[in-house]
């Protein structure tokens, strides 16, 4: 059975939610994808805009008139301007997190889930635990739990990373739900691999070094024969392994986080990766792609914050910490010297010893020698950290166990913008994407922002989700797309007073939909998004429909669930006029769409009313009062529509349709029916009509012919001297 969950945002779909650019100064920035504007109604367009420098540091000082701001380039007259401190955003959280002593899942639970607000900029934060083991992974869980229970603000989405020898890999998609985030917390930090990039301490033990520089205990000094435990210059098979094995699992991690720069750069908005580390390795003959690591960061505008999750060293490790290695392994350098000049002196052309002649003892010494600049260059796996945050605009957390400020700070730089709003110059509400740019006077800088928006009015059951983001550019596109097949179709419901009811139905096979395996699972996972506009004979949106379906389906089911039809119908008012119905439906996982368009001729009809005739697919029982809003619904049962009107013979149980009497015609009301099979009637019947419910309908179900053939059913309702009719044609094929 198909289990519908809260709706998550992995990479993908968030490439649909929001539109952005990046650009110099006195130049358009670069075009990203669309974002939606929901506009005020003062009519006003609202923008939050990031300036950083060429290394990623933000730009707070620059004045109103820094900025030009443009929409389908003709320039705004901008009417507000202000600069937005990190904290201020954080106020509009209705409550900040709570550590409680039942723990991290409770405190979460208590904590209001923060109000995702359609006038903001979306900030993604990409939250990666790294490197982790059992010293580190305890410190490392508290500090993400941390993170996600207090700065989990508005319109924050964050995904959860697993980043070791295997490399990147998603735990957690995007979300803004802090307790299922905080139990993928969990789950990352015990479930990560083995770290195979070795530590500094491991490393140094193959050298027979101790940490804190000269020879492991018990050695005295080193000699040119070897250090204390045989494991030096006639022994390096190890120490050549372990060298090996990092610079490889350190590349490893550079490759993983290029991969995720990459992903995160097209992306329009404000792009933040969180990196709870042990330290991270950067090979001296690699520093090249190291620094173009950072450039590239640097490029698509992605932050980098870091925490040590070492935290505060304890007594018996301190002599570990990253400052006291780098000057341990300063020693070892001049040390290492030292032995190859005393070899050279005393035994330049001497007879073979124990560990070899005196050359090949200094060409192993030699080779010593670069074991530990590899050491004085890598080793310090900390400073690592430090420089992918400082040089792409963040800052690393290091050397406490105190991270709650610290952390505070990072989502206080995250949400640092600048606010600026301007009335648009156009009042039409088409749905169409309305361009935005936003130029510096100020040379040198970036500007990041929302790229345009769909110009959408206030209708529907709430703001533009980023779910309908992919509809909506389905819908801007030219041509439209048709990837897959689906039915679009309008129902004609209850006419009361100046409106009239409709509602609006989807009908699509689930086997269009793509289906991926879920992580770690033995399930599949299905996404499809609905959207339908409909515009008044002027082209503007008056109502919006939409559904978002995120599903997952066990594997053993998944055959049987992709020949199952998905339905979905929901109900608009209309007052009277020709309308356009403008749908379309999203594959989210697979990147693809179809459009179709519906139209509804909404003219006033005197006396008794009648609805549109249903074929149902199957009459579920209701376990709660029927909604008055949705004609789908009646005393006890819910009706399951089928949109299409041709099917096999066997697979149509019933038709449904209600019948609305005049409130103020005494009269009985009389229902008429009849139905025909290749154009001859083979059922005519008259029933009186039972008195209407408290809302004044009366729902009908027929069981109708099922036997191979073309049908036309027609029902007329009679009361006094008026009357209304309605009819529908199906057919029905033998299997």
């Amino acid at each position: 059975m198909m289990k519908l969950h809260l709706a998550v945002l992995p990479i993908l779909l968030l490439a649909g939610i929001a539109g952005g650019q990046d650009g110099g100064a006195g130049r358009p920035a670069q075009t990203g994808m669309p974002d939606v504007v929901i506009k005020t109604s003062a009519r006003e367009v609202l923008l939050d805009v990031v300036v950083r420098d060429a290394h990623g540091k933000l730009i707070a000082n620059l004045k109103p008139e820094d900025f030009a701001v443009y929409e389908n380039g003709a320039r705004q007259s901008v009417r507000s301007f202000r600069l937005v401190a990190g904290n201020q955003v954080a106020a509009e959280n209705p409550k900040r997190a709570a550590e409680t002593p039942e723990g991290p899942s409770t405190a979460a639970r208590d904590i209001p889930q923060p109000a995702v607000n359609p006038l903001r900029t979306v900030n993604v934060v990409c939250l990666v635990l790294s490197d982790l083991d059992s010293d580190t992974r305890a410190f490392a869980f508290d500090s993400a739990r941390q993170f996600v229970n207090n700065e989990l603000r508005p319109n924050t989405f964050i995904g959860i990373f697993s980043l070791d020898s295997s490399g990147l890999r998603p735990a957690f998609p995007f979300s803004n739900n802090r307790e299922r985030l905080v139990e993928a917390v969990r789950l990352a930090a015990i479930n990560q691999l083995p770290s195979v990039n070795l530590g500094t301490a491991a490393m140094l033990n193959g050298l027979s070094m101790s940490p804190l520089g000269g020879v492991s205990a018990g050695a005295g000094t080193a000699t040119a024969e070897g250090f204390a435990d045989g494991t030096g210059p006639g022994h390096p098979l190890g120490t050549r392994g372990d060298m090996g094995l990092s610079v490889y699992a350190g590349l490893r991690e550079i490759d993983a986080l290029r991969g995720l720069i990459r992903q995160l750069s097209p992306l329009p908005f404000q792009k933040t990766v969180l990196l709870l580390s042990s330290g991270l390795t950067r090979p001296p003959d690699q520093l090249e792609y190291w620094d173009s690591t950072i450039k590239l960061a640097n490029q698509g505008n992605v932050t980098f914050y870091a925490v040590d999750v070492h935290g505060l060293c304890q007594e018996d490790t301190c002599q570990q910490t990253p400052a006291a290695t780098s000057v341990a392994m300063l020693g070892m350098v001049a040390g290492i010297s030292q032995q190859q000049r005393t070899s050279v002196l005393l035994a330049p052309n001497g007879p073979p010893g124990p560990g070899g002649s005196p050359t090949a003892k200094l060409m192993e010494m030699a080779h010593q020698d670069d074991f530990v600049k590899f050491l004085v260059s890598s080793g310090n796996r900390q400073e690592g950290l430090r420089e992918l945050a400082e040089r792409t605009g963040g800052f690393l957390i290091a050397n406490t166990n105190n991270v709650e400020k610290p952390l505070a700070r990072v989502m206080d730089d995250v949400n640092t913008h600048y606010e600026i709003a301007y009335p648009p110059t156009s009042n039409n509400d088409d749905g169409h994407f309305r361009k935005i740019e936003v130029k510096l006077a100020r040379a040198g800088l970036t500007v990041q922002t929302r790229d345009g928006y769909f110009a959408v009015p206030d209708t529907g059951e709430g703001p533009v989700t980023p779910e309908e983001m992919g509809g909506l550019k389905a819908l801007d596109r030219q041509p439209r797309p048709h990837d897959f097949d689906f039915l679009l179709r309008t129902y004609r419901y209850r006419q009361s007073g100046a409106t009239t009811q409709y509602a609006i139905a989807f009908e699509m096979p689930i086997s269009n939909l793509t289906a991926i395996p879920g992580a770690g699972v033995k399930k599949h996972l299905l996404h499809a998004s609905l959207l339908a506009l409909v515009k008044d004979s002027q082209g503007r949106i008056v109502d919006r429909v939409s559904k978002d379906v995120p599903s997952e389906v066990s594997d053993d089911r998944l055959a049987a669930v992709g020949v199952e039809i998905m339905t979905y119908a929901k109900a608009v008012n209309l007052p009277p006029g020709n309308y356009t119905v403008e749908a379309a439906v999203v594959d989210q996982l697979g990147n693809r769409a179809s459009t179709g368009v519906a139209q509804i001729d909404n003219l006033g009809q005197p006396g008794p009313g009648v609805s549109d005739l249903t074929l149902v697919r199957r009459l579920e029982n209701l376990d709660h009062p029927p909604d008055a809003a949705d004609p789908f619904e009646f005393t006890g049962k819910r009706v399951l529509p089928f949109v299409t009107t041709d099917m096999y013979a066997g697979g149509l149980p019933f038709l449904y349709f209600v019948v609305y009497p005049e409130r103020d015609n005494p009269a009985k009301a009389e229902l008429r029916v009849q139905i025909l099979k290749d154009g001859r009637v083979v059922v005519a019947r008259k029933t009186e009509l039972p008195p209407p419910d408290s809302s004044g309908a009366i729902p009908e179900v027929l069981t109708p012919y099922s036997r191979p053939g073309s049908y036309e059913v027609k029902v007329t309702v009679v009361q006094g001297k008026e009357s209304a009719e309605r009819s529908l044609h199906y057919t029905l094929a033998a299997k």
